[in-house]
């Protein structure tokens, strides 16, 4: 399944929290704190909506891949793919990190910070979360996703719908509440909560979100939904619900902004963001464009083609900015983005693209057995 604009919303999530960050580096207290550009001043929610399609995305690769190779037979395959895509770029800016940006690293509990890096464990730690390429630690959470999708995908493949959103749904309340309870602030304020909040199991119900549509759209019933919403009135229809939502969702963000000392927005309220950004996933992949207007969003899909480099291109760009202190905040913002999109647009058509071709392809000869899919036996 192709969804287009899938990858509009990926370019948007990167570029919120690229101009998130220039704000918070830069300390621009200027910026709109009202109307659509205080979006930005909460673009670290661009990593939650990166999730969401995650769910999506990698439980529809993981459904394909069963379907290609079995239950069992997949995971080479998925673990592959999953490795070239993430891996090979993550190493890189770490390299030019260290190297270039912040080399200082090198001389404080190197070794133990590079390991945990290398092996995606460092959101686990205080002292290493976000040392190195700080932007990076979601890449932890979300390789720990890839392995827990190759330890459960046979189950998910087979298993209710309902089943698998109360199953996730409860691991992540479960472990952000105990995060209220037994995690205390310090003096680093609510560090300790985040960090731990964010940690695999307490994301499970954004990633779950995505899952859910992955096996709707698979499902004889997600068929006759998902065509049904493509007519032109449901489909707007559609989208003033998700705009609805989304709205309210701000709303009760903004009135309680600073929610970590609030148990009730701690455990629930990623909840609601995952929800939200799902209703406006679900629209974009119901509208259809046409040939023009896939030509007239070209630039803004393609944002989202080399979005994973913008994500990890943009902090080394922004440090590196803020030696240039007589810089305006305007000047910050037009600087960060042509650099870090160029970053990304290199290290996608040199680095990246090319070594997915060569280390994601299939090399597993599907046997006559493994190529019938399995009948998935309900989706509700």
């Amino acid at each position: 399944m192709h969804f287009p604009l899938i990858d509009l919303l990926r370019g948007f999530a990167a570029i919120s929290v690229v101009i998130y960050h220039i704000i918070e580096h830069f300390s621009w207290k200027a910026f709109p704190a009202e109307g659509i550009l205080s979006w930005f001043r909460i673009g670290w929610m661009g990593v939650d909506l990166f999730f969401v399609i995650s769910g999506l995305v990698i439980g529809l690769a993981a459904f394909s891949g069963i379907d290609k190779f079995g239950a069992q037979g997949f995971r080479a395959d998925f673990i592959r793919r999953r490795i070239a895509r993430i891996v090979p770029l993550h190493y890189l800016t770490m390299l030019v990190f260290i190297a270039f940006i912040m080399p200082e690293v090198m001389f404080q509990g190197f070794w133990a910070n590079l390991l945990t890096h290398l092996f995606f464990l460092h959101n686990l730690f205080p002292a290493f979360h976000g040392a190195i390429n700080g932007s990076n630690w979601s890449l932890g959470t979300e390789m720990q996703f890839y392995a827990l999708m190759v330890v459960v995908s046979p189950w998910l493949y087979v298993a209710r719908i309902w089943k698998v959103l109360f199953a996730f749904l409860m691991v992540a309340w479960a472990w952000r509440l105990g995060t209220v309870w037994f995690v205390e602030p310090d003096a680093m304020g609510p560090f300790k909560i985040f960090l731990v909040s964010t940690q695999l199991p307490g994301m499970l119900d954004e990633f779950a979100i995505g899952i859910v549509m992955a096996k709707l759209f698979r499902s004889d019933l997600g068929h006759r939904i998902f065509d049904y919403c493509q007519k032109l009135p449901v489909a707007l229809g559609v989208c003033a619900v998700a705009a609805a939502v989304f709205y309210l969702m701000l709303s009760i963000y903004w009135r309680y902004a600073s929610f970590w000392d609030i148990p009730v927005m701690v455990v629930l309220f990623r909840t609601f963001i995952a929800v939200s950004f799902g209703m406006i996933i679900f629209a974009a992949c119901v509208i259809t464009p046409s040939v023009q207007v896939k030509r007239l969003l070209w630039p803004l899909t393609y944002l989202g083609e080399i979005s994973f480099g913008i994500y990890l291109w943009h902090l080394p760009v922004l440090l590196s900015l803020k030696r240039l202190n007589w810089l305006s905040f305007e000047q910050i913002v037009v600087l960060a983005l042509v650099l870090t999109i160029t970053l990304a647009s290199v290290s996608w058509h040199f680095f990246e693209r090319p070594l997915m071709q060569k280390y994601a392809r299939s090399t597993k000869k599907v046997s006559v057995q493994e190529s019938v899919p399995q009948v998935e036996k309900a989706a509700v």
